[in-house]
């Protein structure tokens, strides 16, 4: 069993803060399904969007301090990597990720999984994602049998007396790569391993892929698993779009609230990906959605079919906000102007677009908050506590009013672009068509 320290506590409650920023709401759902502090826990879940993962589950633990495997190429730096020891963080060597071959791979993860076994032992709680890398679409990749034999390991060091559960989990995000939208964490059933024991000793192999296929069946159930991976673009862009949302609200969920919406989406991917879809009509709406992604808009625009009075308005009102969203910018620059430097970054020879969230939480935690919120409110409160109030509360709804300003222009441009198109209510009425052939 392992406390967090009250310095990582202090910790935890920064990076909380810039959690709050960051996202609109965050749902936690039936996280009473997690054994209690003091058990042997290996939590297992899928992995959709990098750093912010393991996050999400600390976020979710509150006092424990659980420990969480993550890729071991991010400890590189010995400064770095310290601190991400500190913080819970253990490195693993992925196999076909870090050039490891298989028999150096689990010689290279020899000290971490001895070290995560020990605190499994000890009653504490490890987080992994089996998938190895995260996945930039919303399906479930191939599990690793890895965590399964260090839980049976430290099991068997125990002399199979200890019991150690599989709790399987599974992450949505509303939107992955920008603030301000909502995310939720689900928990499933805990999977005891004392079952299995016996058959482990006499067939391990075997034993390991039952267990295995139990996690992935949980995992894929809780989360949203669109698995028609031919016609992926076209069904993730009807679930986003008003199609999902009055799919969603004729089945009697409230589209709107995350949990909800979230088991609507499921509901209709399986649908959309059934036989009895008619696959042409998933073709044609991946090409008009290609067409409308492409042209720098997105579906809402060719649904709502906005006209210049909207888009002047909405003109003005961004002129008329100008001044303030400057303001807001000077205070918050930090935030946007750091993770734009490490969006086009590449890590192992390609653009990971899922490390978008990590970069703006992580700017967050380590420079915006400290430098441009906590720093300047310390200064004024030697010159005016009253001036350091105003400024302490200020800040967090100038970076808020700076987020709503920067989705409020893009949408305008969209209009824009929309309004442009000479054949845009022939491009508004095919995606309608084909919404209402598509109904289900």
């Amino acid at each position: 069993m392992a406390q967090r320290p009250f310095s990582l506590k202090l910790f935890f409650a920064h990076t909380w803060l810039a959690k709050k920023l960051y996202y609109r709401h965050c749902h936690y759902i039936d996280m009473q399904n997690i054994p209690a502090d003091g058990n042997s826990v290996v939590m297992v879940g899928n992995h959709q969007n990098c750093m912010l993962d393991p996050l999400n589950v600390e976020w979710a633990m509150r006092d424990r301090k659980p420990y969480c495997l993550v890729r071991g190429d991010v400890f590189k730096n010995k400064v770095f990597a310290a601190f991400l020891h500190w913080i819970g963080l253990l490195p693993v060597q992925r196999l076909n990720f870090e050039g490891y071959a298989g028999f150096n791979a689990k010689e290279a993860n020899g000290k971490t999984f001895e070290a995560a076994e020990e605190q499994l032992l000890a009653g504490s709680t490890i987080i992994l994602f089996p998938e190895g890398g995260h996945q930039d679409k919303r399906w479930l990749g191939y599990f690793s049998l890895g965590y399964l034999l260090m839980a049976f390991e430290a099991a068997e060091k125990s002399g199979f007396q200890r019991e150690i559960y599989i709790m399987p989990f599974a992450h949505h995000y509303e939107k992955y790569d920008v603030p301000r939208y909502d995310f939720a964490l689900r928990m499933g059933i805990p999977i005891p391993l004392s079952p299995f024991y016996k058959k482990y000793q006499e067939k391990p192999r075997t034993t390991m892929r039952e267990v295995n296929s139990l996690v992935e069946q949980q995992i894929s159930s809780l989360m949203l698993n669109i698995t028609d991976l031919d016609h992926y673009f076209a069904i993730d862009t009807l679930r986003c779009s008003s199609y999902g949302s009055d799919y969603a609200t004729r089945h009697g969920f409230n589209p709107d609230y995350l949990p909800e919406r979230w088991e609507s989406d499921k509901q209709l991917c399986q649908a959309l990906s059934s036989d009895e879809t008619d696959d042409r009509l998933l073709e044609e709406a991946g090409e008009v959605a290609k067409e409308i992604v492409d042209n720098g808009m997105r579906t809402w625009v060719v649904e709502q079919r906005p006209g210049w009075l909207r888009l002047i308005a909405q003109c003005v009102l961004s002129v008329l906000l100008f001044p303030l969203a400057l303001v807001a910018m000077l205070c918050t620059f930090l935030l946007y102007l750091i993770p734009q430097f490490f969006y086009n970054k590449k890590i192992n020879g390609a653009v990971d677009v899922m490390f978008r969230s990590t970069w703006q939480v992580g700017a967050a935690v380590f420079f915006g908050m400290p430098l441009l919120w906590m720093l300047p409110t310390l200064i004024l409160l030697f010159v005016s506590w009253p001036a350091a109030l105003i400024y302490l509360v200020a800040w967090p709804c100038l970076f808020l009013f700076e987020s709503w300003y920067l989705r409020f222009t893009a949408k305008t441009a969209g209009i824009w672009r929309y309004l442009r198109r000479p054949d845009r209510n022939k491009l508004s009425d095919r995606w309608q068509a084909i919404c209402d052939k598509l109904s289900l």
